[in-house]
């Protein structure tokens, strides 16, 4: 049976931990709870049982990763440009991963941004940017801009994922920030990934 498992980096002890029924949380400097100032982006990210709920990351948190510009980022060391050499797996804020009992391609995945309840909708007050590690990648690629009316599941609109060869593991290693463009909660804003494997 093909499934797919999302993972941060962290817990007690560091290693790539299921996110289970939790939420990717952003937040500002000072804990899960801390509201983004509009128009600036996440200092923080979390893993929270609700929105945000309490933070569920243990002792080491989320790997939290900052857009700077289209071709930068910041994990907490200063601005450092966006590559595959800077940024290592370990620092990406997700490993999705997509497992099946048998030895299967895939093709056509990606990852995207979307209101919770309709795949091709944008994700309502937010604008968001991904980046895939591990295939030589160097900008970021916008996945939500709720002004701009881009979202969802639609072509254009997400992060395209790389091809993967035959096997019963297949990782992906993304790169997340976000920023609110209003005042107020943002619980109308989810993440999914779709693949195509045969």
């Amino acid at each position: 049976m093909a499934t797919f498992t999302w993972y941060y980096y962290g817990s007690t002890t560091p290693d790539w931990t299921d996110i289970s029924t939790n939420t990717i949380v952003f937040s500002g400097t000072g804990g899960i709870a801390t509201p983004i100032t509009v128009g600036t982006w996440n200092s923080e990210t979390h893993i929270g049982s609700g929105d945000p709920g309490t933070d569920q990351c243990g002792a080491n948190h989320c790997k939290s990763v900052k857009y700077v510009s289209s071709t930068q980022y910041d994990s907490g060391s200063g601005t450092e440009t966006l590559n595959d050499t800077n940024l290592v797996a370990t620092e990406c804020t997700l490993r999705v991963a997509f497992t099946d009992g048998s030895s299967v391609a895939t093709s056509n995945a990606r990852f995207y941004a979307f209101d919770g309840t309709t795949e091709t909708n944008e994700a309502v007050g937010i604008e968001c940017y991904a980046f895939e590690r591990g295939v030589s990648a160097t900008a970021w690629t916008l996945i939500n801009d709720d002004s701009g009316n881009t979202g969802g599941d639609n072509s254009g609109e997400r992060l395209s994922l790389s091809d993967q060869g035959a096997g019963t593991e297949h990782f992906f290693y993304v790169a997340l920030s976000a920023r609110p463009e209003s005042v107020g909660s943002k619980t109308q804003f989810d993440f999914g990934v779709a693949l195509t494997y045969s």
